[in-house]
């Protein structure tokens, strides 16, 4: 997540405690047993570049010095985990900020050892603590990731996906320097033990874990219109998670509405998405990270229409999460830490907590509406992505983006028509489809592209529309686009 200064400038008033450390330096040798502690208490912040009167001394080369260190936390810390390091300005100086989640797999170790938060206090872990630490490890349940995966060996693994995950830039050193094959290796990264691979492994790696588990596979599904019932495409997709991700997301952009973008430098016109792909990728890979893959009537289901983008996910949000905490990006609490730990390493997953932020900062750039989030403990969670139906105009780079539909529209306006003259020319029946889709949008964004002819009297029976100038001169561009494509 990004802090702002004013939660930065809280977090420095409320002083050293449970959850919150200063440090000067930013040394793995420091901040190691930190990150640790936190990972086997309740997590917590390491503010790096703070003394520990709360008082800001900046860290020199922020950047590179924090993407050092989250290298190196991640390679010494046991077993692997996902957090956070960013570095955050304050006035004129830049410290650098670790969020660290309550972790899954106590007891973490940092180069062997073992450490706890006492109050303000980071210490290591002694003999009767650790004991106790394995021992409520072993009465709580085993995570589904976790468990055993019934009938899968290293012949039911896919070669590529393999592949693919062991060549990652940030596979750790230890992992693709393993001399003792394959499981050996998958064991390292927590994806198999005792010779055997887990529920994890299957999902991220099997060549069909859907035989095994129905709850994996995922389906998508495509309506012409909004309100319709029938479907114009419609896929069931099972296979290993990277390549069902990619699948998904081509699914996703193969089928989104367009929406046209003008611009009077070049006077060309550019269909686009109606959502960014970046947007639709966070999303998905969100729902494949912290879906609950416990319960066999569980999946995924995404669902695209002329009006939004659904993805569905089975499982509520994690404990101490909410609608509100997910839209500021709060620190995740990971369901499943070593699915995510596996999309981490294939460059699926960035920073902690952040997905949520970068959905809502990628559509509100777009012109989108903000995206949704519902969380209920018996439907799952929904992410909904909607279209917009006004155009939007970005008067930095002059450029105004429309629908095609709208644009269609205009091209077609020669003079004054009436409602029932537009729809005969675009050979459209249905009137609130019209309205909706091409004359509401046309109307209201601003400036309009039409307008009334009797503008006090919206509903009359003698209510005709025109083009206004800036209807006029995307009428020209469409025009010029056209003739330019016909002598190309």
């Amino acid at each position: 997540m990004s802090k702002t200064a004013a939660q930065l400038t809280q977090l420095l008033s409320l002083g050293e405690n449970q959850t919150l450390e200063y440090l000067t330096s930013c040394e793995l040798k420091h901040c190691g047993p930190q990150v640790c502690a936190f990972l086997n208490s309740q997590g917590g912040y390491l503010l790096c570049g703070v003394d520990d009167k709360g008082q800001i001394k900046g860290v020199k080369g922020a950047q590179q010095v924090a993407e050092q260190l989250e290298s190196q936390l991640k390679s010494a810390i046991q077993p692997p985990v996902l957090f956070s390091v960013e570095v955050q300005q304050v006035e004129t100086r830049q410290l650098l900020v670790v969020e660290v989640p309550a972790g899954k797999d106590i007891p973490y170790a940092f180069n062997s050892d073992i450490y706890i938060r006492a109050g303000e206090q980071t210490q290591k872990a002694d003999v009767d603590t650790i004991r106790d630490m394995v021992m409520r490890k072993q009465v709580e349940p085993t995570r589904w990731e976790r468990l055993f995966s019934s009938e899968l060996d290293e012949q039911g693994l896919s070669t590529s996906a393999c592949n693919k995950l062991l060549s990652a830039k940030r596979i750790p050193k230890e992992v693709t320097q393993a001399e003792q094959g394959l499981l050996h290796q998958l064991q390292l990264l927590s994806l198999a033990k005792y010779g055997r691979l887990t529920n994890a492994a299957d999902v991220l790696l099997a060549s069909a874990p859907g035989k095994r588990h129905p709850q994996a596979r995922v389906r998508a599904v495509c309506y012409r219109h909004k309100a319709d019932d029938e479907y114009q495409d419609l896929q069931h997709l099972d296979g290993p998670m990277a390549e069902v991700i990619e699948q998904l997301i081509t699914f996703v952009m193969r089928n989104t509405p367009s929406r046209a973008r003008f611009s009077s430098a070049n006077n060309q016109r550019e269909d686009i998405p109606m959502y960014p792909e970046q947007a639709v990728r966070e999303a998905i890979v969100n729902a494949f990270a912290h879906r609950d893959y416990s319960s066999f009537a569980g999946g995924i289901k995404v669902e695209v229409s002329p009006a939004h983008l659904k993805i569905w996910n089975a499982g509520a949000f994690p404990q101490g999460i909410d609608e509100h905490k997910i839209q500021q990006g709060h620190i995740s609490v990971l369901r499943n830490p070593d699915i995510a730990h596996g999309l981490y390493l294939q460059g699926y997953m960035e920073k902690l907590g952040r997905g949520s932020v970068v959905i809502q900062q990628v559509c509100k750039a777009a012109g989108l509406p903000a995206p949704k989030w519902h969380s209920d403990s018996t439907s799952g969670v929904t992410l909904t992505l909607f279209a917009t139906e006004d155009t939007t105009e970005d008067t930095t780079e002059d450029t105004t983006e429309v629908t095609t539909e709208v644009a269609r529209m205009i091209s077609l306006i020669s003079q004054e028509h009436s409602r029932d003259e537009l729809m005969t020319l675009m050979a459209l029946k249905n009137a609130e489809h019209f309205r909706k889709h091409y004359l509401k949008p046309a109307l209201e964004v601003t400036p309009a592209l039409v307008e009334m002819t009797i503008p006090d009297k919206p509903t009359s029976r003698n209510q005709k529309y025109r083009l206004t100038a800036l209807g006029q001169k995307l009428k020209q561009q469409v025009q010029q686009q056209l003739s330019d494509k016909k002598t190309s």
